[in-house]
């Protein structure tokens, strides 16, 4: 019994606390988005095997020269009247099927690429996500004490009144202070439950914990961008635009069209007819249409130049924000820990000068606004760092 009940216990705590990582392929595999892109390649997959396929062959049955007399059933009265079956069959000339194949397989690169690029999207907003529910619950756990020191506040106020050392007003504003305590506890406690949802709906996972680091430390981000699936899915419609315009260029030369036809004749001899249908490339249709391809090519350049230019920059911007994040949180830190120190000095002192209590609450203020920007600028640090998952930098 007790060994069930362990492994009821364990199972639960893996429920309740899981890894970021964990979390990330759980919603991956569960994301409907994702799920939609994963179709949109088995349908390209299909495309790639249909596009060598030729055209199915056409049969025709006919009767022809019936007469509207008396004699319309007869089929003997002249050499006209006869019963046909014809096939017609289309014929691709050059290598355009082959071409149309290239296409369809760089097509289906974009999709996978395309689908990457979302994965990287979910996986920066699921960090983001638990980094902020973490350190809101820091801010929790920093508001509690805060609140904690103040409880002991009373009590030495309550002390410093019986022996007149204290007016009435700075009780109630320690206990009124307390209940803004309350508030900003209530608040953060709705705020995580907020995330919480958030999380939840694109994770499709409801979780009470997700174990994650928190602790800050000096970080030089390291991006390889022509490794990030936006510059790839350029340089595959680069591809693609080269062998558009190629395809463009094998239907000048038109499909032949093959048709065979049996004649059969009642007292008649029978005969076959064979001809061949060509389209004409005349009007210049295909020449506009590879005309188009290059410049879809040469637009293609540029946006991807554009690209990789807004890469450079939005890493460059990530770093500082980074490093602004990092250096102003240790400057706060450091006041923080003084301030904090001196508190806990002041009340564990069994001091009777009468202005402790005003010194106690103000240096609990600057602790309490120097701990909520350092917190504020913890989850700077983190956001940027949660960004830079998605642009790939480590």
């Amino acid at each position: 019994m007790k060994k069930t009940l362990f492994v009821i216990g364990l199972f639960i705590i893996n429920l309740s606390a899981n890894s970021i990582d964990s979390l990330v392929n759980s919603a991956i595999s569960r994301n409907s988005e994702l799920k939609s892109i994963e179709k949109s390649i088995k349908i390209a997959n299909e495309n790639i095997s249909l596009a060598t396929k030729y055209q199915n062959p056409s049969l025709s049955l006919g009767i022809a020269d019936i007469h509207t007399n008396s004699d319309y059933n007869k089929r003997d009265l002249e050499p006209m009247q006869t019963q046909f079956i014809g096939i017609s069959q289309v014929i691709p000339i050059t290598d355009k099927l082959d071409i149309n194949q290239s296409i369809q397989i760089t097509n289906k690169t974009i999709l996978s690429l395309k689908l990457e690029d979302k994965k990287l999207l979910l996986k920066s907003k699921i960090y983001e996500l638990v980094y902020k529910i973490a350190i809101l619950k820091e801010k929790r756990d920093f508001i509690q004490k805060q609140k904690q020191n103040l409880q002991k506040l009373i009590t030495l106020q309550n002390t410093k009144y019986q022996t007149s050392k204290i007016d009435i007003d700075s009780i109630f504003d320690t206990k009124i202070d307390i209940k803004n305590f309350d508030i900003a506890l209530n608040n953060l406690d709705t705020n995580i439950k907020t995330l919480k949802l958030n999380l939840e709906k694109i994770t499709y996972t409801s979780m009470n914990n997700v174990d994650i680091n928190t602790n800050i430390k000096k970080k030089i981000l390291h991006f390889n961008f022509n490794e990030h699936p936006r510059i790839k899915i350029l340089n595959q419609n680069l591809k693609l635009n080269k062998q558009q315009e190629a395809y463009e260029k094998a239907l000048k030369t038109s499909d032949i069209k093959l048709n065979a036809t049996y004649y059969n004749r009642n007292e008649f001899e029978d005969y076959v007819n064979i001809s061949i249908t060509i389209p004409l490339s005349i009007y210049d249709r295909e020449n506009i249409k590879a005309k188009k391809a290059q410049f879809a090519y040469l637009k293609t350049k540029d946006d991807l130049e554009d690209e990789k230019q807004n890469l450079r920059i939005d890493a460059k911007i990530l770093q500082q924000e980074l490093n602004n994040s990092y250096e102003n949180y240790t400057i706060i830190e450091k006041d923080i820990i003084q301030i904090q120190k001196n508190i806990e000095k002041t009340l564990n002192i069994n001091n009777n000068f009468k202005d402790t209590t005003s010194k106690i609450i103000k240096n609990l203020n600057k602790t309490i606004s120097l701990e909520i920007s350092a917190l504020n600028k913890k989850t700077r640090y983190f956001t940027t760092l949660s960004k830079a998952i998605y642009y790939k930098g480590n």
